[in-house]
């Protein structure tokens, strides 16, 4: 069962005792948990119905007497979350076991996991009764198809060139995905379908202004500025190593625009083979007069040291990202 087939038995009012939720992938397992609650708690205040627990810090009789107390408000079944479930059922397992065998007909279990075992006999007995779904994170080949079936709950399509496009721009992550998608859906309004020049305008504007400005802080050597925009990047959901894939590309168009200006060629010439967006011609222009070749071959070496550094070194990658932010400004 994926995220979407566990939706639709949510949307029909299907309801399990217990729910166990697990995986590496953050947004398919809040997608499933804002399904369950909507179908659980429906139109009840969740300050009545919903009871949340910290795994790490809470003790099983707590949970369990939680679970068997009947709710004090008539027609009110009783949503008994815990987060960071590993721990909790590790070391409440066989109270565990025995509760999902007579599980209470008036509250509803729900675990989030890092990891679950399908072969340890709880995992077995919950299947019997309830419903344990794994939430995983997507291969890369994955993610244009998952936009492509995303894209239908804001109803509306997007082609597989635009849906590939989407991905390369804003990357992996599902919650920044979703986010880009539901702005499309806005930025159409009746349109139904979603195509590459709706992505460029879109999405691709800001992209280029982000690494357009953090190119921008480098060549100015403005190490402050740099990393402050580093930062942004990081806090809101840039991937780290993909940062270092958009500086190199930014480093690679400036470096190919002044080949082509060197050899006769015209800025219009450059803005046509590097797609330059009007918008941005005039700064990457300015961009590309104050690199040096000397400058954006030393560039372009420190970005594929720290890049099989990334891959490599037991330093985090914020900190490489910032050493290499700090060199390319000095």
């Amino acid at each position: 069962m994926d995220i979407y087939q566990f939706k639709t038995l949510m949307n029909k009012g299907k309801t399990f005792p217990v729910f166990v939720f697990y995986g590496d992938e953050e947004f398919f397992i809040h997608e499933a948990l804002t399904a369950a609650k909507a179908n659980l708690l429906k139109d009840k205040d969740p300050g009545i119905a919903l009871i949340e627990f910290n795994g790490n810090e809470i003790s099983g009789g707590v949970v369990f007497d939680e679970l068997r107390t009947v709710p004090f408000f008539p027609g009110v079944n009783k949503l008994v979350l815990v987060e960071e479930g590993d721990a909790f059922v590790e070391k409440n397992r066989a109270i565990l076991e025995k509760y999902v065998q007579t599980p209470a007909s008036r509250a509803h279990l729900v675990l989030i996991c890092h990891k679950w075992d399908k072969r340890t006999k709880v995992a077995s007995l919950i299947d019997k009764v309830g419903i344990s779904l794994e939430c995983k994170k997507l291969k890369e080949h994955s993610l244009p198809h998952w936009v492509q079936t995303h894209a239908r709950q804001y109803k509306k399509e997007i082609t597989t060139p635009a849906a590939q496009k989407l991905v390369d721009d804003v990357g992996g992550n599902l919650a920044i995905l979703d986010k880009h998608l539901e702005k499309l859906s806005i930025y159409l309004g009746e349109k139904t379908t979603i195509d590459e020049r709706d992505v460029d305008a879109l999405v691709g504007v800001d992209r280029s202004r982000t690494v357009f400005e953090l190119t921008e802080a480098v060549a100015q050597r403005n190490v402050a500025l740099a990393l402050k925009i580093l930062g942004q990047m990081l806090t809101h959901g840039e991937d780290s190593v993909r940062i270092i894939s958009l500086l190199s590309w930014q480093i690679k168009r400036l470096w190919r625009a002044k080949q082509i200006l060197q050899q006769g060629g015209n800025e219009q010439k450059v803005v046509s083979e590097l797609q330059i967006l009007p918008f941005f011609a005039k700064r990457f222009f300015e961009q590309v007069k104050r690199y040096s070749e000397e400058d954006l071959t030393k560039n372009h070496a420190l970005l594929l040291e720290t890049d099989i550094k990334s891959k490599t070194s037991s330093l985090s990658i914020p900190l490489l990202l910032e050493l290499l932010v700090f060199r390319l400004c000095t």
